[in-house]
């Protein structure tokens, strides 16, 4: 069900796995926590709307498969119950990578320098934000890995890859961040500003026509007839909502209808209530970066970028609050 229009570097099948897991030990499609969930929403989330801020990489649905990463299955020896992290970065290595590929970067130089592209197409490390996030065996919130790619950008996939060996301890080890990397995504934020939105699922049928989602459901039963029924299984797993028909998704395990890892499933399916609209709201070029310093300089010398802060602060969350009131 993969594929794109051919016209691109980025087009054709999509690829399966990277590499091949025939001795996994644990793949029982976990990732997702809804408890958690429920706890890290707050009433301050920015809520999709009408006045939502347009992002930078709007693709429309009929390309959309053309930019996804090659698949890879959230598993080395054992599952990395990473699914959560994953479906966030693969949006944002659909985006980046039909900027990329349509010269619409300004900052592309610096990301092939800094090992943010490999063999064309630019990756980023899922491991990253799920260790940074606070995935546990039973997985994560979707929030969760979203704020923390929020906080503290993204770094290349090469530098903290998945292995074919690695256990859950081992893909999870808070011991792999180091300084560097941290200092890395800070960097990417300084020329990306990305942020999220909470969506509700009776939204995304809209949300869909312009954008992708974040949302969670239950994995997986065994298909009929090219696509998965509708189960009452508890909710575990996470996915990206790719395009319309709504059920038509990009996962991180294997379609067992064809070998890919775009799934479509009955338009039925449990869906649960609350998703993610994440998106690049601006990029910020080197003379933007100087314009910023003049104009810190300035506050810091006049004493004022404190009181500018704290206002700001405060008349942005009022503007939310009227519009998402």
């Amino acid at each position: 069900m993969g594929g794109g229009d051919g016209d691109s570097d980025f087009g054709g099948e999509r690829e399966c796995e990277s590499f091949k897991r025939d001795k996994i030990t644990d793949m029982n499609y976990v990732g997702f926590n809804p408890e958690k969930e429920r706890q890290d929403q707050s009433p301050d989330d920015w809520v999709f709307g009408s006045t939502s801020t347009p992002c930078l990489a709007l693709i429309p649905e009929e390309i959309r498969d053309t930019y996804l990463p090659i698949g890879e299955v959230q598993a080395g020896k054992q599952d990395t119950a990473g699914c959560a992290s994953n479906a966030p970065v693969n949006i944002y290595e659909d985006k980046f990578n039909y900027l990329y590929s349509n010269d619409k970067l300004q900052n592309k130089k610096w990301l092939e320098d800094n090992g943010y592209v490999q063999d064309g197409r630019i990756t980023f490390s899922d491991a990253f934000i799920a260790i940074l996030s606070g995935t546990t065996r039973v997985g994560n919130s979707l929030k969760a890995p979203i704020d923390t790619i929020h906080s503290y950008g993204l770094v290349p996939k090469k530098l903290l890859p998945l292995e074919p060996w690695m256990m859950w301890d081992d893909y999870n080890d808070p011991n792999r961040i180091t300084q560097e990397l941290k200092d890395l995504g800070q960097e990417f934020l300084k020329r990306f500003t990305l942020n999220y939105e909470r969506v509700d699922t009776a939204d995304l049928a809209t949300l869909l026509k312009t954008d992708m989602a974040v949302i969670a459901l239950s994995a997986y039963p065994v298909p009929v007839n090219g696509e998965y029924p509708r189960t009452e299984e508890p909710f575990n797993h996470a996915v990206v909502a790719l395009r319309r028909p709504l059920t038509t998704i990009f996962d991180s395990y294997i379609d067992q209808v064809d070998g890919d890892f775009i799934k479509k499933l009955a338009s039925d399916y449990r869906i649960f209530d609350t998703a993610y609209r994440v998106y690049i709201s601006a990029e910020i070029t080197e003379e933007d970066r100087a314009i910023q310093l003049t104009v810190f300089d300035s506050l810091m010398k006049y004493g004022l970028l404190a009181f500018f802060a704290s206002w700001w602060e405060s008349f942005s969350t009022r503007v939310r609050g009227i519009f998402y009131a």
